[in-house]
């Protein structure tokens, strides 16, 4: 059945399935049905009505939530268009953002008002969804002119989504109703979805992945989506078994994650059809052993933006998966280019373009990027990979991430898989530095498994083992945590940066630095085998640290920092055993935890 719009979706859901769970919380267990989902979001649809005109674009900051949904839901049924932004930006960020997107209307929860510059806060107004508090403020000298129909259609605006700006400044991306459609079908058939289907949603809705992934292919196949907050480890299985869980969307450091900690071996997992990776690339050992301990089949995809989120998918069993690979073009037209822009041979590395219905025409306000990046009806990803002979596609990288030297050209993610078959590392990420003599030179950043232990010697020889010479780090670094952009991946650009801090022998004393740096700066608070450090200034007070600790590591200050909140404070370090747990579960990344071999490393 074709349609129109997602507002015809919605309305169609709510008449076949009206009984039927949509979404539900497993904290709270509050859930709603496909029809008491459209009368509330008719409900709030009917409010925006009467504060804007059709197509005017309306900004939606907000953790995820079951008042995520009917929002989002809300904007489009009342002919606007929909802006999520990511409620942890900083408000500088949040306002720029806003004016690109000429926002008529800002909806935020408690978290997202935090990202608001504070002049906003006097034109708001609260509103009740789904019993959580919601600010609505009216951003009138942002508004532009509305050009679109009062009831959606196919080519009408739907979503601006801002890329995480990895590698330069954040483009806004614009999907209509009919490239959201398009996707939300490919989805589907990619995978094999139905209304039984369950799903859990633990990637932010303000991220492609999140938001149209789960929610709305949820929506289009009729299944129920299971709503967190955020993504927990301690709480991931328990929620897979007790709300019979089909699968789940992730990006491979949360599948890096659940590998550092057993499931509950009491847990029922059998109704857990595959879990899904992308974003990001997977490692190989990271997928073999997640679908070894598991008993799972992890299937790997490729997305963007541009496209909706998924153009290539591996296949769910019986059919072949191959490992490394992001599997098979689904429901577009994917090619690999050469450098003179003609077809590729099978297995020659080229540019990855690809056209289809559920690509975007463009991006907001930005001639530039879209002379880039549109050629020939085709648009060119920017990434680097070649088909094989089966026809599935590899990625071996970004077009400026191939590193340079000498004149040899260096794939990192091959050094990266070839790091990753160390059972004792978690993360890998190696990347290209300016070198005088070369041009550039391959340094490699490692995070290790928790308890475990590894010498930057040994990794070199390991690499050794299978790689040329020309290929081996030059340096290798351990540090605790990568410097990520909101949808997880990995910024490769600021470990560039933060080995140039690094080898300067400082932390550095501007904002970017400190971040960088991981707090360097900041003095250990024990001298025994780990060194546990918190950025008081960042703490928000949300005790997570506290409450997952094993040891009684953190307590509360008696004073407050100056964003208002009494802090936590790691008053005995000394009982560290190096779990990382208030690391990983720290909204913030105001914590940090260290093995003291591996810093005297850097």
């Amino acid at each position: 059945m074709r349609f129109k719009s997602l507002n015809e979706l919605l309305e169609y859901r709510a008449v076949q399935g009206r009984e039927k769970t949509f979404i539900l919380s497993p904290e709270t267990g509050a859930a709603l049905t496909y029809g008491n989902f459209y009368t509330a979001v008719r409900e709030l649809a009917y409010r925006i009505q009467l504060n804007i005109r059709p197509g005017q674009r309306i900004a939606l900051i907000a953790e995820n939530g079951l008042h995520w949904g009917i929002v989002f839901c809300g904007i489009l049924l009342a002919g606007g268009v929909a802006v999520p932004l990511n409620p942890k930006f900083k408000p500088a960020e949040t306002e720029e953002l806003l004016r690109q997107a000429q926002a008529k209307l800002i909806f935020t929860d408690a978290r997202g008002g935090e990202a608001l510059p504070p002049p906003f806060a006097a034109n708001s107004r609260t509103v009740s969804v789904a019993g959580e508090a919601m600010s609505i403020i009216d951003s009138e000298s942002f508004a532009e002119n509305a050009t679109q129909a009062s009831r959606s259609q196919w080519a009408d605006e739907a979503l601006v989504l801002f890329t995480s700006g990895s590698t330069g400044a954040p483009k806004g991306v614009v999907l209509t109703h009919g490239n959201l459609l398009a996707e939300a079908k490919f989805i589907t058939g990619g995978h094999q979805l139905t209304a039984a289907d369950v799903v859990l949603c633990i990637l932010p809705f303000f991220h492609i992945n999140g938001l149209v992934i789960t929610l709305l292919s949820s929506l289009y196949s009729g299944g129920t989506a299971v709503i967190p907050r955020k993504f927990s480890a301690s709480h991931f299985w328990q929620w897979v078994s007790a709300n019979k869980v089909t699968w789940f969307s992730a990006v491979p450091a949360i599948l890096s994650i659940l590998l550092s900690s057993e499931a509950d071996p009491a847990i029922d997992l059998s109704r857990l059809r595959f879990a899904r990776s992308a974003s990001s690339s997977l490692p190989v050992a990271i997928l073999t052993e997640f679908e070894r301990r598991y008993g799972v089949p992890v299937i790997e995809a490729y997305g963007l933006s541009e496209a909706g989120s998924q153009i290539a998918t591996n296949p769910l069993p019986p059919r072949r998966r191959k490992a490394g690979s992001v599997g098979l073009p689904v429901g577009n037209e994917i090619q690999v280019i050469d450098q003179s822009g003609e077809p590729a041979p099978v297995q020659a590395t080229g540019e990855v373009v690809v056209k289809g219905a559920n690509i975007t025409k463009g991006y907001l306000n930005n001639r530039q990027a879209n002379r880039e990046s549109f050629k020939n009806g085709w648009f060119h990803t920017g990434d680097l990979g070649f088909f094989d002979a089966d026809g599935y596609l590899f990625l071996t990288g970004r077009k400026k991430e191939l590193i340079n030297r000498g004149g040899e050209k260096i794939s990192p993610r091959e050094v990266d898989e070839v790091i990753y078959r160390l059972s004792e590392i978690e993360t890998a990420v190696t990347v290209g530095v300016a070198d005088a003599v070369l041009g550039e030179e391959v340094v490699a950043f490692v995070q290790l498994r928790p308890g475990k232990q590894l010498t930057a010697e040994g990794i070199a020889a390991h690499c050794r083992s299978w790689l040329a010479d020309f290929k081996i780090p030059k340096k290798i670094f351990f540090i605790d945590d990568f410097p990520k952009g909101p949808n997880g991946k990995i910024q490769r650009r600021k470990l560039v940066e933060l080995y140039g801090l690094l080898i300067a022998g400082r932390p550095g004393t501007s904002d970017i630095e400190k971040e960088l740096s991981g707090y360097m700066a900041h003095a250990p608070k024990t001298d025994r085998k780990y060194n546990v450090r918190v950025y008081e200034e960042g703490c928000k007070e949300c005790g997570y640290c506290i409450e997952v600790c094993p040891r009684q590591v953190f307590t509360v200050a008696r004073y407050f920092n100056d964003k208002g909140y009494r802090p936590v404070r790691a008053e005995f370090a000394d009982r560290c055993i190096g779990c990382r747990r208030c690391f990983f579960l720290c909204p913030d990344f105001s914590i940090d935890v260290t093995d003291r071999k591996e810093e005297e490393e850097l």
